[in-house]
């Protein structure tokens, strides 16, 4: 009887170890996957903020673009060469008098 009731033990301790060797890799399993999960969601927050910025900043850098096209366009105008030559260097057409106000 102490026989049967040694093996019955001994068969019962061996479930209860297997069972937790088990749980003890299931765990470990879980924690490896939430780290890595974990690290994933971290990544891929800083790199849609920083897409963010840098469809912030595109959209600046077109608008400058935009804006110094402009700007070419009216410097190609004969007129406007006129009026920034008249206006920042003070020339004058021929036979034109140029007067300055007092400061």
């Amino acid at each position: 009887m102490k026989r049967a009731r040694r093996k019955i033990n001994s068969r019962n301790y061996q479930r209860v170890r297997i069972r937790q060797s088990s749980i003890l890799i299931f765990l470990t399993v879980m924690i490896i996957v939430g780290s890595s999960m974990w690290q994933i969601w971290n990544l891929r927050t800083r790199v849609d903020g920083q897409l963010a910025q840098l469809n912030e900043e595109k959209a600046k850098l077109l608008k400058q673009e935009k804006l110094l096209n402009e700007e070419i366009t009216r410097l190609n105008t004969p007129s406007y060469i006129e009026q920034l030559a008249r206006e920042q260097l003070g020339l004058v057409k021929q036979g034109e008098i140029l007067i300055s106000p007092k400061n």
